[in-house]
């Protein structure tokens, strides 16, 4: 599978990465990691998500596409929630913090923060949700 890599966001991230300064001067570990070639290759099935893509690794898969319909809904029922605080404002948070959710990926992380954010966000409140129902219906 040979992907067309667009070097001028890595330039980009990579000077971002070496201009920053973090507060506490602690590195973020390596936390999430992508599966390995080896056990990828002998059970694809297995370790590629089947219903729901949370995070970026499987996030654009057109296999995907029909469960961001319901994390989408579950992100407007979030909002609703809200109140007077608006969703933008949660992305906003979160963008702060992109250098840090980066740097917890194994893999280059090929698009802007904005949209990290937007992924994390809406991810988020679909995961939210789900435990919500998934607790309501348990008890």
């Amino acid at each position: 599978m040979n992907q067309i890599f667009d070097e001028i966001p890595w330039v980009i991230q990579i000077r971002q990465t070496l201009e920053e300064e973090f507060e506490d001067e602690t590195e973020v570990p390596v936390s999430i990691f992508s599966v390995p070639k080896v056990l990828m290759s002998s059970s694809p099935d297995l370790h590629t998500p089947q219903q729901v893509a949370i995070g970026p690794y499987y996030h654009w898969r057109p296999e995907m596409y029909e469960m961001e319909r319901y994390k989408l809904a579950a992100a407007k029922r979030y909002q609703k929630q809200l109140q007077r605080i608006k969703f933008q404002n949660l992305v906003d948070q979160l963008v702060k913090f992109e250098s840090r959710v980066r740097a917890c990926y194994h893999k280059y992380l090929d698009f802007n923060g904005e949209t990290q954010a937007w992924m994390m966000a809406i991810d988020a409140s679909f995961l939210l949700e789900f435990l919500q129902v998934y607790a309501i219906k348990r008890s």
